[in-house]
């Protein structure tokens, strides 16, 4: 995709003009407000996992179960309006939001019994980009089987490739055999785990046509390129310069979030891909930046992983607060209602990850935090 290389170079420049001093005017907290906020904050995820796992099995039980649930959800959300903004929204948006997140959980729990919570809310954290992107876009807020399937790919295809345990040889072969299955190809699964991870892309194929919608397929090719290029990261300690690392990010977060843009409609113009790439390019540096501490340990290259055996973090964290507000302020695709406010629910929650990820480094920034 010529046009998504030329975007890829675009996202390249705004990230190298992006300024290095912060330039975010956010409210403080107290040391006191902070450690409330937290307990809070884990008061409610632990009364929703607890939820999630007594899923009752009577359907009557399941009216009671799904009206508790909501109550949970909406008492966070007006508890901390000011952090989260979903408060600002229309009830229409919050209501198709839940749905569409408790449709994934339910969905989930069916197709791998196994699963762990862990993987469940790292599948649907990519669940609520593609919401967002629906709303952002003007379309409905809803849950699909292709949703379905290519957010069930994250946990099963990521963990599977950064699994230190795993043969980087196996997982090369693993990457061609599903390269083959992206392509539209007939190929037979080797085990159990490439028979669920090829009906997640099936899910897929049978939502959007192959001929009506091959960007959609040349946009999943391009993630497994960037998953592929990112094994070289892998077990391998390379110096500054001597591979692109940016370029991979890019590649890699910005098709990951592109996939989810044409999940949205089917078909994306030019505003809406660069949107896509670009947050998913941001999405990819605040992982990175969450993860530095493993990746270090495990000799995987990332731009922040590079950095922190050399220098504090502080200079590109504020960078990348700055990409954001910059990608999000100047961005022209959004469409429908409440415009500028789900500019700005997206906007406090992206800058919300980046700081929690600063936290959770923190032993590799000057700041006292």
């Amino acid at each position: 995709m010529e046009e998504t290389k030329r975007i890829n170079l675009e996202c390249s420049e705004l990230w190298w003009k992006s300024d290095k001093k912060l330039n975010l005017d956010i409210k403080k907290y107290t040391a006191e407000e902070k450690k409330i906020k937290e307990n809070r904050l884990d008061n409610y995820i632990d009364l929703i996992i607890e939820k999630v796992k007594n899923f009752p099995k009577e359907d009557d039980e399941r009216i009671l179960w799904k009206a508790e649930v909501n109550k949970i959800i909406d008492d966070f959300i007006y508890s901390e309006k000011d952090t989260f903004k979903l408060g600002i929204l229309n009830e229409e948006f919050k209501e198709n939001f839940f749905d569409s997140t408790k449709t994934f959980i339910r969905k989930a729990k069916e197709f791998d019994k196994n699963l762990n919570y862990v993987d469940i809310g790292q599948a649907m954290r990519n669940v609520w980009i593609i919401n967002l992107l629906q709303a952002s876009f003007g379309e409905k807020v809803e849950f699909s089987k292709a949703i379905f399937g290519y957010s069930m790919l994250y946990p099963y295809t990521d963990n599977y490739l950064d699994d230190i345990k795993i043969d980087i040889n196996e997982k090369k072969d693993f990457n061609h055999n599903l390269k083959k299955k992206l392509k539209g190809e007939v190929i037979e699964s080797k085990n159990e785990y490439e028979k669920l991870v090829y009906k997640l892309v099936e899910y897929i194929e049978k939502t959007f046509e192959r001929n009506k919608y091959n960007k959609l397929y040349e946009a999943l090719l391009l993630i497994h390129e960037g998953q592929i290029k990112s094994l070289n990261q892998q077990e391998y300690i390379s110096v500054p310069y001597e591979n692109n690392i940016l370029e991979i990010s890019i590649e890699k977060g910005g098709s990951s979030v592109l996939v989810d843009g044409f999940l949205t409609k089917g078909k994306l113009n030019k505003d809406e891909i660069s949107f896509c790439i670009f947050y998913g390019f941001l999405l990819q540096l605040a992982d990175d930046l969450q993860d530095v501490k493993i990746d270090i340990a495990n000799n995987h290259t990332t731009i922040m992983s590079q950095l922190a055996s050399r220098y504090k973090l502080d200079t590109i964290a504020n960078k990348l607060i700055n990409f954001t507000l910059t990608v999000l302020n100047d961005s022209t695709c959004f469409k429908g209602r409440n415009i500028m406010e789900l500019k700005e629910l997206i906007k406090i929650n992206c800058i919300m990850l980046i700081l929690f990820s600063v936290i959770l480094s923190k032993e590799f920034f000057q700041l006292n935090i």
